[in-house]
């Protein structure tokens, strides 16, 4: 990216990479920006702007990518913590409710119902200070939010039963046996907590493929 932006002209080219690899690096884009802005006001042709260009590059320090990647043996893909929130309030438990109520259930008015006053009436005194509104979590099940979405992880297993097919309902209680070892504030035995997300995490993706 740094050498598409020492060059003029090449904006487009630095946001396809960027795409291409799903790699953005906020510290570096402030001196892509400032290359790009040196040349943008001058009148005239290429070779202009290209000398402005370089006139620029040369009062860049000489280290111009983030200094998170100076740090020996880092590995983003495994260093790098799991966001909950879209990975899975906004990730899984999302798409599989849009699942059960746009594709499992559709159409069917009865089915739909009975999954509203389910989600109604459900004892939830454990998860906050008032019940559930079935209606809104099924009608807009496409636009919920995170909270939503971790009240809908918890209460699946009781409300889902019957209603859906035997490997949609199995994958559902192993998500939701998932969700309570991901929000834990403190782990106590770590070897024995990686275990145990190991196993549920497997089995999660199991009866997924199923």
């Amino acid at each position: 990216m740094f050498l598409h932006a020492s060059t003029v002209r090449n904006q487009t080219q630095i946001k396809q990479r960027k795409t291409a690899t799903g790699i953005k690096d906020t510290f570096l884009d402030l001196f892509l920006n400032h290359l790009a802005e040196s040349y943008s006001k001058i009148c005239g042709g290429n070779r202009a702007k290209q000398e402005a260009l370089d006139r620029a590059k040369e009062t860049l320090p000489e280290n111009v990518t983030s200094p998170v990647w100076q740090i020996k043996g880092i590995d983003p893909h495994t260093n790098t913590p799991v966001e909950i929130l879209h990975t899975v309030l906004l990730g899984f438990i999302k798409y599989f409710w849009r699942d059960v109520v746009s594709v499992r259930i559709g159409k069917d008015k009865l089915k739909r119902e009975l999954l509203e006053t389910r989600l109604s009436s459900v004892d939830v005194s454990g998860l906050g200070p008032s019940n559930l509104n079935g209606h809104t979590l099924v009608q807009y099940a496409g636009s919920l939010v995170g909270r939503d979405f971790r009240a809908i992880a918890q209460v699946a297993p009781f409300v889902l039963h019957d209603l859906v097919p035997q490997e949609c309902y199995d994958t559902w209680i192993a998500l939701s046996n998932l969700i309570p070892l991901i929000w834990q504030p403190e782990i106590e035995n770590l070897m024995e907590h990686l275990c145990n997300l190991t196993i549920s995490i497997n089995n999660f993706l199991a009866c997924t493929a199923r």
